[in-house]
């Protein structure tokens, strides 16, 4: 799973799970607030610091030397809250739940339920990223974190048309 740049420098520390672990319990210390923390110097780390009794003191240890004395701002990852959501969808899908079901069961709009389904049926055929999007109009970005795929090009896929020529205008001047 590709994860926002803020969170894989710390995920390459300490690993993926124990990253997004430190996200979560962020969050709940600084709610409805920026994410940040403070990682001080390997020599200042104490065993009542805040990121020793998140992670333990190993893994405080090890982000301290990377990134001690700096404060980290790491991403919310709110997609991925709404990626387990989009995966239980697909999971219900496999049990041979209808739409229907499925978008009542979640509170999800069918149309939203259809899509995530669609999409995958789509990606399973052989349909390229680009073109699954397009036809169930969700993001690339959003669609590789629902279907567990590694998508590259986070671009928003969105053909804008030629500007159109300025329109001839009168002079004001009397």
């Amino acid at each position: 799973m590709q994860l926002p740049p803020s969170v894989q420098q710390i995920a390459n520390v300490i690993g993926q799970d124990k990253a997004l672990m430190l996200v979560r319990k962020l969050k709940e210390r600084c709610s409805g607030k920026t994410l940040y923390v403070y990682v001080p110097k390997p020599e200042r780390l104490h065993v009542n610091h805040s990121l020793v009794v998140m992670l333990g003191y190993a893994d405080a240890l090890a982000l301290s030397r990377e990134f001690g004395g700096m404060h980290l701002y790491p991403s919310p990852c709110r997609y991925l809250q709404r990626a387990v959501r989009n995966r239980a969808i697909l999971a219900l899908r496999d049990t041979g739940r209808s739409v229907e079901e499925i978008a009542e069961e979640l509170s999800l709009t069918r149309k939203w339920v259809a899509s995530v389904i669609d999409a995958r049926d789509m990606v399973r055929r052989g349909d390229s990223i680009e073109v699954v999007a397009r036809a169930v109009k969700i993001s690339p970005l959003t669609l590789g974190y629902i279907l567990d795929i590694d998508v590259h090009d986070t671009s928003p896929i969105t053909h804008r048309s030629e500007p159109k020529a300025p329109s001839p205008q009168m002079p004001l001047s009397l």
